[in-house]
């Protein structure tokens, strides 16, 4: 064979086999970049999945909080001193005192009862929020290419006294499901569902209008001490003695006047003030005055401003805590039938003249003096020792009062085990 026909043959087999390598090759790179391109949308994907998902969480903690803040609240969630403005738990959750069932609160959208959405998005400098009593959320999303995450939040009622569950959805823009009237849809959208539980301001309510673990001392005063109610009717109860030999009693219909006082209840007295608190309040002093809740005040000397001023600020029924002694003097009226306040002390209570408070008073004592018209407690006085003073205010158990109390007052938290996503 001629040299060069054969160097002919063997340079169109490696030219061949060139083509081979070279196409097997093309065929390896361009499988990869299928793989690159499958595994950066998933990533994608699972990123904004991811973003959705904590979106709704976000959610759920800030509806949390918002819930424990008694505060007003303006249009866009933030706080306000306008004087007819409700608080979060009041603006979209309904309390009925029948059932103590909380019932989320809906708008009128042309006659048809409509869930309200409180709606959140997030921006550069923060979450910007809505808060309708009415109507849908009005927010624009963020200036800016990126897409913002949102959530909105739908409250539902719970199964049983104090439940209330919360749907929250998130989403990678504010469209789709947290913005209704958005043409285009979101991205990526993901819901949560949790209950949450109310911790009641007031656990067991106490079954006389005033109860203290040491002696009832009034035998000089014109105290009145009223218990109109079948299902207690008691209204001093007392550790040790009780000399009220003046007081003014009211008991139930037909009821004789010697089963409104109960005195020398050994088991009484011998509680320790921990669990005394925890009787009525339903846990320890350091748990309660802890809650979300709860506003703590210190005070030195009298306390009518602090207070009454702490009071005014929340929408909702308000919970007190007093490091030390209270020193109050009226005129002074704290709290409403509607919006009762419970006030506990670490020390000694001390009023004078005509304190008018609806709600719940505890103190390590109880010391009333000088009291002119309108001086009263329209709900229930719980002393750690015992009572003493020359005045002659009014002791008034009032079931409703202390209901509101037991039902619509406190701190909600998650319930156990209701977590859910769809």
């Amino acid at each position: 064979m001629h040299p060069k026909s054969t160097r002919g043959q063997r340079g169109a087999a490696a030219l061949v086999v060139t083509m081979l390598l070279f196409f097997a090759m093309m065929l390896v790179a361009l499988f990869v970049n299928r793989n690159l391109v499958f595994e950066q949308r998933s990533a994608a994907n699972q990123y904004r999945s991811t973003q959705a998902f904590e979106a709704a969480q976000a959610g759920l903690d800030w509806a949390l909080a918002q819930l424990n803040q008694p505060q007003r609240l303006g249009p866009d969630c933030r706080p306000t001193v306008d004087p007819v403005a409700s608080s979060f738990r009041s603006r979209y959750l309904n309390y009925v005192h029948a059932s103590a069932m909380f019932v989320p609160a809906t708008w009128s959208d042309s006659g048809v009862a409509t869930a309200l959405h409180p709606t959140c998005v997030r921006s550069g400098s923060g979450w910007a929020c809505s808060c309708p009593s009415t109507g849908l959320p009005t927010l624009d999303p963020p200036e800016g290419t990126t897409p913002a995450a949102a959530f909105t939040l739908q409250f539902l009622p719970g199964d049983k006294p104090g439940i209330v569950r919360i749907s929250a959805t998130g989403c990678t823009s504010l469209a789709g499901a947290c913005r209704p009237d958005a043409a285009a849809g979101a991205d990526a959208t993901a819901k949560i569902e949790v209950a949450f539980g109310l911790l009641a301001g007031l656990h067991t309510p106490p079954a006389a209008a005033i109860t203290t673990r040491g002696a009832f001392d009034a035998d000089t005063a014109t105290v009145g001490v009223h218990n109109p109610d079948p299902t207690t009717g008691i209204a001093i109860h007392a550790g040790t003695s009780i000399a009220a030999s003046r007081a003014r009693l009211t008991t139930p219909a037909g009821a004789p006047t010697s089963g409104a006082l109960v005195g020398g209840d050994g088991a009484l007295a011998a509680l320790g003030t921990d669990r005394y608190f925890a009787a009525a309040f339903g846990i320890d002093k350091a748990g309660w005055k802890n809650q979300p809740a709860v506003t703590r005040i210190v005070c030195r000397g009298d306390c009518s401003g602090a207070l009454a001023a702490a009071i005014d600020a929340t929408a909702d029924s308000a919970l007190i805590w007093v490091d030390g002694d209270l020193a109050l003097s009226g005129p002074l009226t704290l709290g409403s039938p509607q919006r009762p306040v419970a006030i506990a002390t670490s020390g000694a209570v001390r009023l004078e003249g005509a304190v008018a408070l609806y709600g719940v008073l505890y103190g390590a004592a109880l010391r009333w003096d000088d009291t002119a018209g309108g001086a009263f407690v329209r709900g229930a006085a719980l002393s750690e020792g015992g009572y003493q003073g020359t005045g002659a205010p009014e002791f008034f158990y009032d079931t409703a009062v202390l209901a509101v109390l037991a039902g619509n007052a406190g701190s909600f938290a998650r319930v156990n085990g209701s977590w859910r996503d769809f």
